[in-house]
């Protein structure tokens, strides 16, 4: 009864919530980690893994439990709920599979696929609409384009039946480096103060890009983590675009 009470109270408030920065920001923080909830997912659910990485299952298990909290933060907008709930049921599903059925791991992943593309319409459209903060938007921005450059990555390491449409053409993704390469030299720039944070960021994309590309244009993937230094980059931009949220008068 108090769980029903506290979603009512909080969709009373929705409308004045959408149009406030920081409900700007969890909603860019939902497309980043809806991207980044896929990436890992795949490197955990991965059919041709026998030990999977644990890391894995537990990054994709954050991530879908801090958009569920944003959400309910939210108001609950359903149509944003319905792709997240859709995705969590894939989620379990997966999650519930034994060693022995890893084949059915794909078309799964496929699903899930399916139903973040959905949130992904749904999260921008309501990004655009909520008036991102100023301060906020170029990090919140980054944050997107790494889990986007993460989540292309590991769709074309991964066995999918069918990738049509999810990953990036080769323009795109020119298109997109340069846009990353450009904004970290306007945010170290802008955010002097957080120089530290904004140049290891900007140092791990640039020790993985030489791999990204490589798999891009259809090599091998190599070594270097890029699911594990492209998934702490894109979180430390949001943590940071929280921190210079213009103050709420």
């Amino acid at each position: 009864m108090q769980k029903k009470l506290l979603l009512f109270l909080l969709c009373l408030i929705c409308p004045l919530v959408w149009g406030d920065g920081r409900s700007a920001g969890k909603l860019s923080e939902i497309l980043s980690r809806s991207q980044l909830m896929c990436a890992s997912a795949m490197v955990y659910f991965n059919p041709a893994e026998r030990t999977p990485d644990p890391r894995g299952l537990n990054a994709t298990f954050e991530h879908l439990n801090i958009m569920e909290t944003y959400m309910v933060q939210l108001g609950q907008p359903e149509a944003l709920v319905q792709p997240l709930r859709a995705m969590k049921e894939v989620f379990e599903t997966l999650d519930r599979l034994p060693p022995a059925e890893r084949e059915r791991y794909p078309e799964l992943i496929q699903q899930l696929l399916g139903h973040q593309q959905q949130l992904q319409q749904a999260a921008s459209a309501a990004y655009a609409s909520a008036g991102p903060d100023l301060a906020a938007a170029d990090l919140e921005a980054q944050s997107q384009a790494l889990a986007t450059v993460l989540l292309d990555y590991q769709v074309r390491l991964y066995p999918l039946p069918r990738k049509g449409g999810l990953t990036l053409t080769p323009d795109q993704a020119k298109e997109l480096d340069q846009t990353i390469e450009q904004r970290f030299e306007t945010l170290l720039a802008r955010h002097v103060e957080h120089a530290d944070v904004l140049s290891k960021v900007k140092a791990s994309y640039l020790f993985v890009r030489p791999q990204l590309q490589q798999v891009r244009s259809g090599g091998n993937a190599g070594s270097g983590g890029a699911e594990f230094y492209l998934n702490r980059a894109s979180v430390d931009l949001d943590e940071l675009a929280v921190a210079v949220l213009t103050p709420v008068p």
